[in-house]
Parts: C-alpha cells; structure tokens; sequence
C-alpha cells in the first residue's frame, strides 16, 4: 500500500512542474533582439520569439507577461548610456550631445522606444521601468551638458533646458517617422549655434 503523503506528493509536484532552464531568459533576450533588428516592434510576436529561442510559450511567459514587458527588459539591458565629457568647450559638448540624440533614435532600440511607450500606456509598471533606467538616465546627462554651458557663462542662465531638449528631440523623431528626412550636418552645426548666441526657449521671469 502506497502512504498517502506520498500520493498526496505528486500533484504537488505536477503542479510546481519543472523549473525553467536557467539559460533560457537569455536565449529569449537574444531572439528577441535578432527579431527586433529585422522585423520592428511591430513585427516581434512571441510565437516567433519562443521558437527562435527554442522554447515554448509557456517559458517566455514565465518571465515576461506580455510583449511590452519583454521588449522594455531588452532595451534596459542593451542600451548603453555614455556620457558627454566635460572638454570645457560648450560647443564642441553640444554638437557632441545632439550627435548622440541622432545616434540613438535612429538605432533600433531608440526607434522602438515611441512604439513601446504607445504599448505600455496600460501598464504603469513597465512604462516607469523604462522611464527610469534608460529615459531619466539620458536626460540627465544632457541636462548636464547644458548646465555645464550655462556655468561657463557660455548659455543664458534662464534657459528652458527641458524645452530645448525636447526641441531637439523631437525634431530628430519627426524627421525619422513624420517626413522622413536625413537630418543634414549643416543643420545640426546651426541648431548648435542658435543656442550658442542665445537663441533658445527661455524660462518665465519670476
């Protein structure tokens, strides 16, 4: 006769079933990655993920709820946050800062970051992920960079860093999915002098 905390062990152990490989995270990262870079946001599905990853559904889903959530994880782990050095030079930092804005949202990871944002409206949780590990971080890198003009004496001290940033930002966006356009040298180097002759948003006099 078999004893019933035995029969009563393995539906317990059906239930938990086996632990995922330990591997698998990363092999779903990478395929995940792969799809991206050829077939855009909208084109990675996790049908596809799992079976590049070979894995199953279940697997991916073990990890990540949704495709939003996978996706998010992928640009916090691979996107790669460098800071602008101080040269003491504000312009040669400005030009050096604008190139990086172009640099990123022209790479898949910048790219998707719009479409990602758009998928995510419902779910605060990976929204905030991203916001503070690969938005926030970059930001303050560039507040920084302006900053560093304004303390050179270099950039008007009333300066609307966020509306400047934003300028720049969007312009950047619009002509990669509005237009779109390549966004000419000549035109960076003018945007770079604007602000250098004070030309730039300024923030309400108190």
């Amino acid at each position: 006769m078999i004893p019933t905390s035995a029969v009563d062990a393995v539906p317990a152990a059906r239930r938990r079933g086996r632990p995922p490989d330990p591997h698998s995270r990363t092999r779903i990262l990478f395929a995940a990655e792969s799809l991206l870079d050829e077939a855009g946001y909208l084109g990675v599905t996790i049908d596809e993920v799992a079976s590049r990853a070979g894995v199953s559904k279940k697997t991916v889903y073990r990890f990540w709820p949704h495709k939003p959530a996978l996706i998010s994880d992928l640009i916090v782990e691979r996107s790669r946050i460098m800071p602008v050095p101080d040269t003491g030079d504000t312009r040669g930092e400005l030009a050096t800062l604008f190139q990086m804005i172009i640099e990123y949202l022209t790479a898949g990871h910048g790219r998707t970051m719009t479409l990602l944002i758009a998928a995510t409206h419902d779910d605060p949780g990976t929204l905030t992920r991203v916001r503070e590990q690969v938005l926030t971080p970059r930001r303050d890198i560039a507040r920084n960079v302006l900053q560093r003009g304004i303390a050179r004496g270099d950039l008007p001290a009333d300066i609307d860093i966020d509306a400047l940033l934003d300028l720049w930002h969007g312009l950047v966006a619009y002509r990669l999915s509005g237009r779109p356009a390549a966004l000419p040298g000549h035109t960076v180097d003018q945007l770079v002098d604007l602000a250098m002759s004070g030309h730039v948003p300024r923030l309400p006099q108190t």
